[in-house]
């Protein structure tokens, strides 16, 4: 199936909250709860709270578009989640070791891995930090690091020194499945303010900026099984869970609602299945309402299913 690809440039360092309550964790990907986050705070800018009702009642029941997560590239090659049921097999005993560690493929791999479902790897395609594999020569898909910082009481003007985790990116890219094409526009003009928004946490600091390098089609060859792979996080409908079997691991997402209108509300704790998880099934998911207040709020919680090979 053929989709659109949004590749990006990263402008400042990225904080993309992994454990709530800790600032020094951070992700090394944008997950697709955040990224929707970002784009409905961008949305509401455009074109008013009314209209982003209207949005979210539409994907309530029947989405107008699908976002994928943002994950890694570097010098135009993207990188993937690697698929849970893949194996990345060598000779070698110590790559092998390397090889179970690996979080991203490049997408030449990718696409090999879901018809295929395994590879034999060469050394020379790990990347150098160990995190990524392609077969070009990749040095880092991303450098981590910390940042002191200081906060000052208000009434005592008392100091006290904290460490904050951001990511700096080569680059991102995410996926967009669009459902309906009269949505595009607005999609496309979103986007593109969302660059000096930004995305993530942080973002009053200047983190999560980003330039839109370019927006194509991307196809895959995609396996004709009842076997799906997810790119985005997955929050499966009641329903869904029966007889569902599959490769997976799973994420607790909670955090504080971002809104103009609803400070210091928590959302509830949810449970998630991570990108690259694979199912025994066709997979849909849905949104999620994590709080109540003002106005509903919602976790965007659907997949974004890719076919897979389901025999290794």
């Amino acid at each position: 199936m053929k989709y659109k690809v949004c590749e990006i440039e990263t402008i400042t360092p990225f904080h993309i909250g992994n454990k709530e309550g800790s600032l020094e964790e951070t992700l090394h990907y944008v997950p697709s709860d955040t990224l929707f986050s970002a784009f409905c705070n961008v949305y509401r800018i455009l074109y008013g709270e009314d209209e982003l009702k209207k949005l979210i009642e539409e994907f309530t029941t029947k989405p107008p578009f699908l976002l994928s997560s943002a994950f890694p590239a570097v010098n135009g090659t993207l990188f993937f989640p690697t698929p849970k049921n893949s194996k990345l097999v060598s000779d070698d005993e110590i790559l092998n070791k390397k090889l179970k560690k690996i979080e991203f493929v490049s997408e030449e791999i990718f696409k090999e891995l879901i018809k295929e479902g395994k590879i034999e790897v060469k050394k020379e395609w790990v990347t150098v930090d160990g995190k990524g594999i392609a077969k070009e020569k990749i040095e880092k898909l991303w450098v981590e690091k910390e940042v002191a910082r200081v906060t000052i009481d208000r009434k005592t003007n008392a100091s006290q020194l904290y460490y904050q985790g951001e990511v700096i990116f080569n680059g991102l890219h995410f996926l967009i499945d669009l459902k309906d094409e009269n949505y595009w526009k607005e999609i496309e003009t979103t986007i593109r303010v969302m660059e000096h928004e930004g995305i993530g946490g942080e973002r009053t600091y200047g983190k999560g900026l980003f330039k839109i390098k370019k927006v194509r089609d991307i196809e895959f060859n995609e396996n004709k099984s009842e076997w799906f792979l997810t790119l985005s996080m997955y929050c499966p409908k009641k329903e869904e869970l029966k007889g569902i079997k599959g490769y997976f691991e799973y994420i607790t997402r909670g955090g504080w609602v971002y809104s103009p209108e609803e400070k210091g509300l928590r959302k509830k704790f949810l449970r998630m299945f991570v990108e690259g998880s694979v199912f025994n099934k066709k997979i849909v998911g849905g949104m999620v309402k994590v709080a109540e207040g003002r106005h509903d709020v919602f976790r965007y919680g659907y997949a974004f299913p890719i076919g897979v090979k389901n025999e290794i």
